[in-house]
C-alpha cells in the first residue's frame, strides 16, 4: 500500500496501518457530523481506532524494527507516549472513569510528551551536535509562545487554579517537544517532517 523503509512483511502491516488511519481520518472529517459540541466530526469508535492504529505501529517498530539497534531506547520511548496518549484519549472519551476527566487527561497526555522529549533528547545526543544556541533559541521562542497563548486563551483569574496551572505545564511541555524535535531537524534534514507532525 505504501512503500516503507522496512523489511516486507513489517513493511505491509505499518503500510496498512498508515493507509487505514488516513483512510479513517480523512473519511471521518468528509462524512462525519459534528457531535454535540458543534465541533468533533470523528465518531468514538473512529477516534479510538485511530489512536490504537498508532500504538500498535510504535509497537511493531519498537519489536520488530530497532531491537539490537541504537534506535531501540528511541523507539521504546515513542511507544510509551504513544500508549500515554491512547490512554488519555480513553479517559476523555469517558471509556475510563476518573474524576476529573479533563484533568486525567491532561496528565496522560502531558506524560506521554515528556516521553517524546525524551526520546528527543536521547536520539539528538547521538547526532553529530550542532549549535547549541539555536536549540536554545528555537526552545526559548516556543516557550514564550506558550507562555502567551496560555495567558491569552487559557488563563481564567478566579476559575480552576489546577487546571490553569496543568494547562500552563502541558503547554510547556508542547514547546520542549516541538524544540527538541526542531534541533534533530536542524542536524538532519530527514527530521524535518517530525517538526510538522509534532506541530500538528
Amino acid at each position: 500500500m505504501f512503500s516503507l523503509p522496512y523489511p516486507a512483511p513489517l513493511n505491509l502491516v505499518l503500510g496498512t496501518l498508515l493507509g487505514l488511519d488516513l483512510l479513517f481520518l480523512c473519511g471521518g472529517l468528509i462524512l462525519g457530523r459534528p457531535d454535540q459540541t458543534g465541533a468533533g466530526r470523528l465518531a468514538l469508535p473512529l477516534r479510538m481506532s485511530l489512536s490504537a492504529f498508532l500504538v500498535v505501529a510504535a509497537l511493531i517498530q519498537w519489536r520488530g524494527v530497532t531491537p539490537g539497534t541504537a534506535l531501540a531506547a528511541y523507539a521504546g520511548r515513542i511507544l510509551v507516549g504513544m500508549a500515554l496518549g491512547f490512554v488519555g484519549d480513553l479517559v476523555m472519551a469517558r471509556l475510563i472513569r476518573t474524576p476529573e476527566p479533563l484533568i486525567s487527561g491532561m496528565v496522560c497526555f502531558g506524560l506521554g510528551h515528556l516521553a517524546y522529549i525524551l526520546a528527543f533528547a536521547g536520539l539528538s545526543a547521538a547526532l553529530p551536535q550542532g549549535a547549541i544556541w539555536a536549540d536554545l533559541a528555537a526552545g526559548a521562542v516556543l516557550a514564550v509562545a506558550a507562555l502567551a497563548l496560555w495567558a491569552r486563551f487559557v488563563r481564567k483569574p478566579g476559575g480552576s487554579g489546577v487546571l490553569s496551572f496543568g494547562a500552563l505545564v502541558y503547554s510547556l511541555l508542547l514547546a520542549a517537544m516541538n524544540a527538541g524535535a526542531i534541533a534533530l531537524a536542524t542536524r538532519e534534514a530527514r527530521f524535518v517532517p517530525l517538526v510538522l507532525g509534532t506541530l500538528l
